[in-house]
């Protein structure tokens, strides 16, 4: 008999159903077990002196056993699952399953090492659901707006942000990287006349940060558009994209979406918001930069000024970001540049990007590279380049944030941080 997802069962049929086994209830005369498989859960009923071969197998079964029950779905309004249970006519242990080694006040490390096990809970699924919906509404927006998907190399000669954060890997007689960002190359399909690119993919920081929001390898989305007059460009894209996005999870999920017009202020001006609306000073203001506390109470600003959870800052100094960033020609010293912030946490970063081959080389010298050693990414922009601009987002952060987790760990499958490589 085909399988019966347990969403499609109906009254009165016979129904085939094969999932993991989520309690049992075992009494003198009956058995009450509850299956659950990815689309819900329905209990099954067994009247022993009916059913004593069946009510044996029920009987020795541990917890998250993985069973196929044959048997007639009845109405009982009394049962809070739907108001059906099922009257099984046989069972068949697919799996059967050792005492788990976690439970539901174990700590984070050891449910870490038992994720599979962990991931067994429908509000950790459901983290998943919104993610998968969250990657979909961002690919059928991108896709209606003409943009291409591609997939760039992971494994890289030169290290894309010019930093030391890189993983250095064996390459046959050689030295590869694995790629911090996808920046050159979705820089270089600007260069093939792309125009529009989009792609999710995998980054690698090598940073021994053991913060709530950082990790090793994660996921991120990546956007380039061409003919930008500027990065504000950009972000008008990504304020419509993410809007978009939120509306989609709203119908889906229910989750609240925004529709406010997202706050824009330069770091400067966020300083003296700090100061005058929580009495704030930015401890890295003299680095160009915010610290997590002044993030968490520009969010908190915003919120109650502009109804808004995001906010762009714009406007970093250039010596603060990557050399590719354009410089504002009215003062060198200011980048084309911004990061959104979202309930208290940067989830991404863009800029408009330097495409004057002359200009690229003065900027790499001025932090301190010598611009021989990236002549195979200049020379992108030696052969006829458009203006343009871009972000990367991270997947785990936004989705993290949109759901109130408390780390970006419960919005990733398999956590890979400075201590943990496994499962």
């Amino acid at each position: 008999m085909e399988r019966t997802l347990i969403r499609d069962i109906k009254p009165g049929t016979e129904v085939c159903i094969k999932g993991f086994v989520d309690t049992i209830r075992d009494t003198k005369a009956l058995q009450f077990i509850i299956i659950r498989d990815r689309t819900g859960k329905v209990q099954v009923t067994v009247y022993k002196p009916d059913l004593p071969e069946i009510a044996k197998v029920f009987a020795t079964m541990t917890i998250d056993s993985v069973v196929s029950i044959t048997g007639k779905a009845v109405a009982a309004p009394q049962v809070k699952l739907g108001g059906i249970e099922i009257v099984p006519f046989a069972v068949e242990v697919l799996s059967s399953a050792k005492l788990s080694p976690i439970d539901d006040k174990t700590g984070p490390d050891l449910a870490m090492d038992y994720r599979w096990i962990d991931l067994r809970d429908d509000a950790k699924q459901r983290i998943f659901k919104v993610q998968t919906a969250v990657v979909s509404a961002m690919r059928d927006f991108c896709v209606k707006n003409e943009f291409v998907e591609l997939m760039t190399p992971k494994l890289t000669a030169t290290a894309s942000e010019g930093g030391a954060e890189v993983f250095e890997v064996k390459y046959f007689d050689k030295k590869a990287y694995l790629t911090q960002s996808p920046q050159f190359y979705k820089q270089m399909a600007m260069a093939a006349g792309f125009e529009k690119f989009f792609e999710f993919t995998p980054y690698y920081r090598a940073e021994k940060s053991y913060t709530s929001r950082h990790a090793t390898e994660f996921f991120g989305f990546d956007v380039e558009l061409s003919y930008i007059n500027s990065h504000h460009n950009v972000m008008d894209f990504e304020e419509e994209l993410l809007i978009y996005v939120m509306k989609e999870i709203e119908k889906q999920f229910g989750i609240p979406a925004q529709t406010a017009k997202f706050p824009r202020i330069t770091l400067l001006e966020s300083y003296e918001l700090l100061k005058k609306e929580k009495n704030y000073e930015v401890p890295r203001a003299s680095k160009g930069d915010l610290d997590p506390e002044g993030e968490r109470l520009l969010c908190e600003i915003a919120k109650k000024k502009w109804n808004s959870d995001f906010i762009f800052i714009t406007d970093y100094p250039f010596a603060a970001r990557a050399f590719y960033t354009m410089q504002h020609d009215d003062d060198p010293k200011l980048s084309k540049s911004f990061d959104l912030l979202y309930k208290g946490v940067e989830i991404n970063s863009g800029a408009q990007r330097e495409h004057n081959p002359d200009k690229l080389r003065a900027s790499i010298r001025q932090k301190g590279i010598d611009p021989e050693t990236l002549q195979f990414y200049i020379q992108f922009f030696e052969y006829g380049c458009p203006p343009h601009g871009g972000f990367g987002l991270g997947l785990a952060r936004f989705v993290s944030k949109m759901l109130d987790l408390p780390t970006i760990r419960e919005a990733t499958f398999l956590f890979r941080g400075p201590d943990r490589l496994a499962p």
